[in-house]
């Protein structure tokens, strides 16, 4: 065992918001429910870091775990998913919720829903409703599902990301820690890596139980074997299949983007883009998918080696998007983009961070877009013309079919 590995471990035996209980912590149906798990999600189900919550996890918990709820889908009398969404709209009698859209998909197609499909959808009062099928993307793995009630529920607030973040080194200094407060809802919110986040989600039999996942924001790479949606960031939450779909929130209680299960962490889809595919269907009652067509990453996730080598010749670059990987035949190769070149400029406006590049190219499908890009091999910024393609039917993003356990 490591260092890493042996301080962890005495970190969660140790930690001070363990509280050894009286009495069995479960019910004989959730231990039944419990026993019925594979040994991965028992580990997770039971994780130290799971179960004893310290206080800052708990109020950003409570202050949207009554908009997460639990779905349950079926194809005829078979059950198809199980998962967790949120609560993002609620208009007169009936509420939209934004979650998975594996909860739709065939079990023998990655990108077909499957026949006679039922949705169910428990909340956290214990009530349930039929759940109708307003819109999903297979892309990104988003659906939007509708349920009427008599009354408005509750909504959580949304923050959209901001992932600038300066590599400026005179900036260096050593600032106070704020103690932890909760606010009201903001429109953007800026993540940095090591920041805290919580995942969650609402088991999946009664009383359908609220669980929270808490980890780290992480420039780690999502597995591109196992997910192929490069609009991914990673967090060192560790989720249940039942937490896929639910929320990931930031330590105010603000849902900063929508989970997927990735091998004892959270990959998540920004609530920038979820946000932005939904508003463009409300609008145009259809989807849009701009392709890439090149492996990017925020400026400051580049090796040491390579920064200094940008910043030396271009002192005032201190933001920006560097290209990892051009794919063959794309619209960025026919560019001219090469691999670790920085883009900084985009569509006439000044690029800062993925988010920011990925908003403009969404604005731009199918049109031809300037950009300028500087490179540590010449003293010069580059000027360059690309179109945003769309993502075609052979492009579309490779999700994994979940396996029951």
């Amino acid at each position: 065992m490591n260092f890493d590995s042996y301080k962890r471990k005495w970190v969660e035996a140790f930690t001070s918001w363990k509280r050894e209980p009286k009495e069995a912590p479960y019910s004989s149906d959730i231990v039944s429910e419990t026993a019925d798990l594979s040994t991965k999600e028992q580990n997770v189900y039971l994780h130290p870091r799971n179960q004893h919550l310290d206080i800052y996890t708990k109020r950003a918990a409570l202050k949207v775990s009554t908009s997460v709820v639990c779905l349950k889908s079926y194809s005829g009398e078979k059950e198809i998913f199980q998962c967790s969404g949120t609560i993002i709209e609620s208009v007169n009698t009936y509420s939209i919720i934004l979650t998975t859209a594996s909860l739709l998909r065939c079990s023998t197609s990655r990108n077909a829903i499957a026949d006679n499909i039922k949705v169910i959808v428990h909340l956290f009062d214990g009530r349930s409703f039929d759940g109708q099928i307003e819109s999903y993307d297979f892309h990104y793995n988003v659906a939007a599902i509708k349920i009427l009630s008599d009354t408005p529920l509750p909504i959580a607030s949304l923050a959209h990301l901001s992932d600038s973040i300066t590599i400026d080194p005179s900036k260096l200094r050593v600032t106070e820690e704020k103690p932890f407060q909760l606010r009201p809802h903001s429109s953007s919110f800026n993540l940095i890596p090591g920041d805290s986040v919580i995942a969650l989600s609402r088991f999946y039999t009664k009383p359908y139980d609220i669980m929270a996942a808490p980890g780290e924001f992480s420039i780690d790479r999502c597995d591109y074997d196992f997910f192929d949606c490069k609009e991914l960031f990673m967090a060192s939450c560790r989720i249940m299949r039942c937490g896929i779909g639910g929320p990931l929130i930031n330590r105010y209680g603000e849902v900063i983007g929508i989970c997927f299960q990735d091998l004892g962490r959270v990959a998540f889809l920004p609530i920038n883009i979820a946000s932005m595919w939904w508003e463009h269907y409300k609008e145009y009652r259809q989807s849009r998918r701009p392709w890439l067509g090149m492996e990017v990453t925020n400026l400051y996730a580049a090796g040491l080696e390579i920064l200094e080598r940008i910043i030396s010749k271009f002192p005032d670059v201190l933001k920006g998007v560097i290209v990892e990987e051009v794919v063959p035949g794309s619209s960025a190769e026919s560019a001219g983009i090469k691999h670790n070149d920085v883009i900084i400029q985009f569509g006439g406006k000044r690029i800062q961070s993925f988010l920011e590049l990925f908003e403009i190219m969404w604005n731009n499908v199918g049109e031809s877009v300037e950009l300028t890009v500087i490179r540590a091999s010449l003293d010069v910024p580059v000027h360059l013309s690309m179109v945003v393609e769309e993502a075609t039917s052979d492009k579309l993003y490779s999700w994994p079919l979940w396996k029951a356990r």
